[in-house]
């Protein structure tokens, strides 16, 4: 019977319905099937194996990133199949979905938009068939699991464009030593913006024929110095380029040489600067706006947990972001993909999680508000400080509760937030 109950729960959180006290609380987990079949388990607080997707659950989340490379050469991880997999996984956790499309056979950044093998031309119409196809292709993957993502990414961290090698080899840019050029008027290598926008849209049009009420995003990185990235969305728009949202990548917290503290504060400042920026898009192209990566420092968790609260905090009041998504915080214990040892990359050291494969206060961020839950579906429910130990209790994954256990907790009097 409790199964049951909790299973219509699970039901009940993942279909969700607007409201003015909706977030969208996420992560990216991508690594998490490689980290399995490396012998990486992942536990809750009480130190109970838990599937991932659960347990970012039972963090308080209610969305699941997955990006997707075209030919998966560098490990073998984040194709079609990989994607699909943990995509059904994430929905049987209750979780909505976002598909982060990279365009490439590996990582793409704004310093590295590598061409697929496969995809090697200097046609744009060509290419932007290749855009086409594989967005059409993973998506009806996706389509034929029964799985419908709510979000899907045009490229990652595409300030500088994407897919380089088609417009300056070898240095891979655009149209300038530092990519698309700052406004709207093209260059002659390879078209500048024209191309660029042809691309983005092959894989907006591609998406909407797939999935028509998907959302689609461009993902933008952000630096300390942005104060504007209006230049981008004027060129862009200028062209015909077609978004219903757009993405950020923001991480307001790396080590400090003046140690914790220092870190912490300059984090919260970082923080106040991103939502200066947001609100500025917002008003600007009236769209709305998600983090879609965000990371702290792992060995900072005191200072970790301060900096994404005052995040969300700040994310919560405004009216510009929607939600944040945290990249990776199932890594653990330095765990790095095999690959980068080969290819000379240091270990990831933003993740959320401690030593012994449980996560660390600073996911406590991701925990909803009382508003957030009654929106979601999850309500009624009550908010908690006791230790309610006189009847059984479980927790969103059916397994009883501890005393003192954190979380969406049920029990017979319905689900309490403790």
């Amino acid at each position: 019977m409790t199964r049951i109950l909790l299973s219509i729960l699970l039901s009940t959180a993942s279909s969700f319905v607007a409201s003015a006290q909706y977030f969208w609380r996420g992560a990216d987990i991508s690594w998490s099937t490689e980290m399995a079949a490396d012998g990486k388990r992942f536990y809750n607080t009480s130190g109970e194996a838990t599937e991932i997707n659960t347990l970012m659950h039972e963090c308080g989340m209610n969305a699941i990133r997955l990006r997707v490379w075209a030919e998966p050469t560098l490990g073998g991880w984040c194709g079609t199949q990989d994607v699909v997999e943990k995509a059904v996984a994430a929905k049987a956790a209750g979780m909505e979905v976002m598909i982060d499309f990279h365009y490439s056979d590996f990582f793409a950044d704004p310093g590295r938009q590598t061409i697929p093998a496969a995809w090697k031309t200097t046609d744009i119409a060509t290419l932007a068939d290749h855009v086409a196809t594989h967005t059409t292709a993973v998506l009806q993957a996706l389509k034929d699991a029964g799985v419908t993502p709510r979000w899907v990414q045009i490229g990652n961290e595409t300030r500088n464009g994407m897919l380089f090698s088609v417009y300056d080899e070898p240095t891979h840019t655009w149209s300038t030593a530092s990519g698309l050029a700052t406004g709207s008027t093209d260059t002659s290598k390879g078209g500048g913006w024209t191309s660029y926008v042809q691309l983005s849209n092959a894989g907006y049009e591609a998406a909407k024929a797939v999935f028509p009420d998907v959302i689609c995003m461009a993902h933008l990185d952000t630096r300390g110095s942005d104060t504007d990235l209006s230049w981008w969305f004027e060129a862009f728009k200028s062209k015909g380029g077609k978004l219903d949202m757009i993405g950020l990548s923001h991480y307001p917290m790396s080590w400090n040489a003046a140690g914790e503290t220092s870190a912490t504060t300059t984090g919260k400042e970082r923080n106040t600067a991103l939502l200066a920026l947001a609100t500025k898009l917002h008003e600007a192209y009236n769209l709305p706006l998600m983090v879609v990566e965000t990371g702290v420092y792992c060995e900072y968790t005191t200072g970790g947990k301060a900096v994404m609260e005052d995040l969300f905090d700040q994310c919560r009041k405004s009216e510009a972001v929607e939600g944040i998504f945290y990249w990776e915080p199932e890594q653990y214990n330095w765990w790095k993909p095999a690959i980068y040892s080969t290819i000379g990359w240091t270990n990831y050291n933003m993740c959320a999680f401690l030593n012994d494969g449980r996560p660390t206060p600073i996911l406590d961020a991701f925990q909803p508000t009382p508003e957030e839950i009654e929106a979601e579906g999850i309500a009624p429910l009550t908010v908690s400080t006791a230790d309610d130990s006189h009847s059984p209790r479980y927790s969103l994954n059916g397994q009883r509760a501890k005393a003192g256990q954190h979380g969406i907790i049920v029990s017979r009097n319905g689900k309490v937030l403790q």
